[in-house]
């Protein structure tokens, strides 16, 4: 049944449009979001999940209460485990694995891969437009705030504000 899901949500609903069309849009938002729901590892209420969104085939992915995938985000290698209120903008990119390049004898597209590297994401981040997460991050805390078009390269503390590329802590939220 799962094959199903897949091909009706990468042969269908991945296309259909986006959430703030007018009519069609929250009815999108919600097939995709019910088809998400069957497919990912768990996944709690309120999911908003945008158009063109990849993620495989969602056996690695944990996804919290009231989270929003943006439009064109990819998840490639990773392992994902997100928290409740996620807010993602466009085009956000989960980056893991990789190549294994130590031996130069051997062309680095023969090296083996590298294992999918694990993220988790904790409740009330947002990640801005653009934002590229890449294998040397595996937590991003609570509160945090990613920048758009940032590169992030290691682990984001709770409630910092990140941006820039490596991306570094810009400042932190105050209560």
């Amino acid at each position: 049944m799962k094959t199903v899901y897949l091909l009706l949500y990468y042969g269908f609903a991945r296309f259909l449009p986006k959430s703030t069309v007018p009519v069609i849009g929250r009815i999108s938002m919600k097939f995709r979001g019910w088809l998400c729901r069957k497919l990912f590892k768990s996944c709690g209420s309120k999911l908003v999940v945008e158009n063109n969104a990849y993620f495989g085939n969602g056996n690695d992915f944990s996804v919290g209460n009231e989270a929003a995938l943006g439009a064109n985000f990819k998840c490639i290698n990773r392992v994902v485990s997100i928290g409740n209120h996620l807010m993602m903008a466009e085009d956000v990119i989960f980056i893991g694995g990789g190549h294994d390049f130590s031996r130069i004898d051997i062309p680095m597209g023969h090296q083996p891969a590298l294992p999918k590297t694990t993220l988790l994401i904790e409740d009330d981040v947002w990640i801005g437009s653009r934002a590229m997460i890449l294998p040397g991050c595996k937590h991003i805390a609570k509160g945090a705030i990613i920048g758009a078009g940032s590169v992030v390269t290691r682990d984001v503390p709770e409630y910092a504000i990140v941006g820039g590329n490596p991306a570094g802590i810009i400042k932190y939220r105050k209560n």
